[in-house]
């Protein structure tokens, strides 16, 4: 793996033209970034290529004064060769919820074992949502039919859970604050709804039952159209709704913190720039507070529509 150079011309003299790291804005923490990038010319593998994905590097020559382009990311198809900040934030989220699981399970069973009550806070701390999720969400609004499904249903609480209280770290989170992560997620819901309604009611049951009984002929196929349209919409809400609530606290965040020493306040006289920081703070540590309540609920919310959508075409009468 390589530092930034000239693909061609080693020997000429480079000097990085870069965009500054984060300008003094705190909306840079959420902002993807490529860490890992194979050059389309030599198809070398460069480390931080840049920092804005997706677009060229440029550098100056000294001896000649020219801008050249040092680093263009390989394609493959439309897809940029390039691994970023959020594709490993996105690993991570993934490995903790493994590794909890595993070390909650072997505590339950081990307590269990030993004919004790799980003890710790972490144990606690997951069990009682596990015992949220399952008796609260799946089986009331879900069915019994929908109760072999819980762990599916777990996955999506806790990946969407921890990856958002992940991004609460500045420089480190903001997987679900990309648009193209929760249309991932969106989309894996979109899947399970025709992959779990086919297996459980056979492809034909499944196609019959989204017209409503007592639909007259003449309505049918507008019907089953709109009604084909509509998993496809519910889902894209799905995705929008997590991007645009994870992303708005930062937005907030990113303004009150503007009216002190970032952003546009730095450019206001120090005093004044510091009486608006005495408000600024409080107020976003404040929302910062309401922010992790919001990690929360959008985790909740987007594994009880998951429910409805997939109860739904599990069983048509849900």
């Amino acid at each position: 793996m390589e530092e930034l150079e000239h693909p061609h011309d080693h020997s000429a003299e480079l000097a990085a033209h870069e965009e500054p790291a984060g300008g003094g804005d705190p909306m840079h923490h959420i902002m993807d970034k490529v860490l890992i990038g194979i050059d389309k010319t030599t198809g070398k593998v460069f480390w931080k290529p840049n920092g804005d994905h997706g677009h060229p590097v440029e550098v100056l020559r000294l001896a000649t004064r020219k801008s050249v382009i040092r680093y263009e990311p390989a394609l493959v198809g439309p897809f940029k060769l390039e691994f970023t900040k959020h594709m490993a934030n996105v690993g991570l989220i993934a490995i903790v919820v493994f590794v909890v699981s595993i070390l909650v399970a072997r505590r339950v069973l081990s307590n269990l074992q030993a004919d004790k009550a799980p003890r710790g806070p972490l144990a606690n701390a997951i069990e009682a949502l596990i015992a949220y999720v399952r008796d609260e969400v799946v089986e009331p609004v879900g069915g019994h039919h929908l109760t072999r499904y819980t762990p599916l249903f777990l996955t999506y609480f806790f990946f969407i859970l921890f990856g958002n209280l992940m991004g609460m770290i500045p420089e480190f989170g903001g997987a679900t604050g990309n648009v193209n992560v929760t249309i991932a997620l969106g989309g894996s819901v979109y899947a399970l709804v025709w992959f779990l309604g086919i297996a459980n009611q056979g492809p034909i049951n499944f196609i019959l039952h989204m017209v409503p009984p007592g639909t007259p002929w003449w309505m049918w196929l507008p019907m089953l159209g709109l009604e084909l349209m509509g998993p496809l919409v519910k889902c894209f809400v799905l995705c929008v709704r997590l991007f645009a609530n994870m992303i708005a606290g930062h937005l907030i965040i990113s303004n009150v913190l503007g009216l002190g020493i970032f952003g546009a306040g730095a450019l206001m006289p120090p005093v004044i720039a510091g009486v608006l920081l005495l408000f600024g703070l409080p107020l976003a540590l404040g929302i910062s507070i309401l922010e992790i309540l919001v990690c929360f609920i959008q985790a909740y919310v987007f594994t009880l529509l998951a429910v409805v959508f997939i109860g739904a075409a599990v069983h048509p009468e849900h």
